[in-house]
């Protein structure tokens, strides 16, 4: 789970993202989800704009593998509206003892304004089992900043040693650091985990 990147209007004009970010602290709890089920939905586009964007090739699909696995009924990729203006999604998978959070970004044009605490905390607080995620190993500022983030919501670190599969044929897999809330899990659960994502999450 990676990515935050901010783009601003140029032009002096104020315009509706600039609008939109003056008001987010009332319009925060006026969220409202959407989920989306196939390509055809009518935020597929924006949610395919900011998830191709985000996310480097090797810790994403191609747009082929997304539509796909769209079908997959472990899946689901809830979309985040104010207005009806697209602010994130989160993407994940849900078996009977976890929660795994694939992927997880906000618009560039509203990023570090608060949306990305707005839609995880309340997602994770509403679930009864555990809750999973992927970060890179914190080698640098902005992988600090991504942990100390995370770790604000109440996600903790783990000792098991992860490699996320490929997403491509061509790629490696890659190493990454495991994440639980509210608590580390097991061995066990790990291990429950990693063939989940091993052959379902990653399946072709």
């Amino acid at each position: 789970m990676k990515g935050e990147k901010v783009r601003r209007w140029e032009d002096g004009k104020m315009g509706r993202w600039d609008l939109l970010i003056m008001s987010h602290k009332i319009k925060m709890d006026q969220l409202r989800i959407h989920q989306i089920k196939n390509a055809e939905d009518q935020h597929f586009a924006e949610f395919w704009k900011i998830y191709s964007a985000s996310f480097p090739l090797n810790e994403r699909r191609v747009y082929n593998q997304q539509t796909e696995v769209l079908k997959k009924q472990e899946y689901q990729v809830d979309a985040y509206l104010s207005d009806n203006q697209f602010i994130g999604f989160i993407a994940y998978w849900t078996t009977k003892d976890l929660i795994f959070v694939e992927h997880l970004a906000i618009a560039q044009e509203v990023r570090s304004n608060g949306f990305g605490s707005a839609i995880l905390k309340p997602f994770i607080e509403r679930e009864t089992i555990p809750v999973i995620l992927e970060i890179e190993p914190t080698i640098n500022d902005l992988t600090r900043r991504r942990l100390k983030f995370y770790e604000s919501l109440g996600f903790v670190r783990n000792d098991h040693l992860h490699f996320q599969p490929p997403y491509h044929i061509e790629d490696q897999q890659l190493k990454l650091e495991i994440l639980t809330y509210p608590h580390q899990i097991n061995a066990g659960l790990y291990f429950q985990f990693s063939q989940f994502q091993k052959n379902t999450v990653m399946s072709k």
